[in-house]
């Protein structure tokens, strides 16, 4: 039987560093949407935000990341496999544990996310900036999962770990894109329930027949 997460609730370091975060990521996109992607700097988002410069690359690699969302840092070796372990059966849901927990928190800013469908629909800029980060993390995905089911052969469920660890991934970023629309709808910082992303594979299922 597959084991279900049990949300924890955060600390209150984990909240206030969210909520710099969020004031991050709202401040790139709104300067964004005003002034182009191209004319927003690092130093406009920090007064924007009010942080200094160190605390935004605390949290950010660069600029582009603030704006469209960064690659995700994919736990490594045994942290990675740990996660993957929880759901062998399903390498799909698996997949989607290793994203939230590369992410460090399973909350979505319901704003950010509004803001950001709004600037990948009006600047073509942004949305090359964002397709760079979704391969980014989708290559790191990729190959932890690859890794994984070589490690074990047991729960593989096509003949090419490659292969099938590429259309897992495929499919957990095609859950997360369907339960986005789904989010925009609602207001504030809210958690991801892993119950709804089961339920978004499982009409995957319904349309493949």
């Amino acid at each position: 039987m597959e084991e279900t997460k049990t949300p924890q609730r955060e600390g209150l370091r984990a909240r206030k560093r969210r909520a710099t975060e969020n004031a991050i990521e709202t401040s790139a996109v709104k300067l964004a949407l005003e002034h182009g992607v191209e004319h927003v700097t690092v130093e406009a988002i920090c007064e924007m935000a009010d942080i200094s410069r160190s605390t935004f690359f605390n949290y950010f690699a660069g600029r582009d990341y603030a704006i469209v969302g960064r690659a995700i840092n994919i736990p490594e070796g045994d942290a990675a496999f740990g996660v993957l372990d929880s759901c062998p059966d399903n390498l799909t849901l698996g997949i989607l544990r290793l994203v939230f927990a590369a992410i460090g928190h399973s909350n979505v800013n319901t704003e950010v996310a509004r803001l950001r469908a709004q600037l990948l629909a009006e600047q073509p800029e942004a949305a090359r900036l964002a397709l760079i980060s979704m391969l980014e993390s989708a290559h790191h995905l990729t190959s932890t999962a690859t890794a994984w089911l070589i490690a074990h052969p047991e729960h593989a469920k096509l003949d090419s770990p490659s292969r099938e660890a590429t259309m897992a991934a495929s499919l957990a970023h095609g859950v997360i894109s369907a339960q986005l629309g789904e989010w925009m709808q609602r207001d504030g910082d809210i958690a991801a329930d892993e119950d709804d992303l089961t339920r978004i594979m499982q009409e995957y299922r319904i349309l493949i027949g």
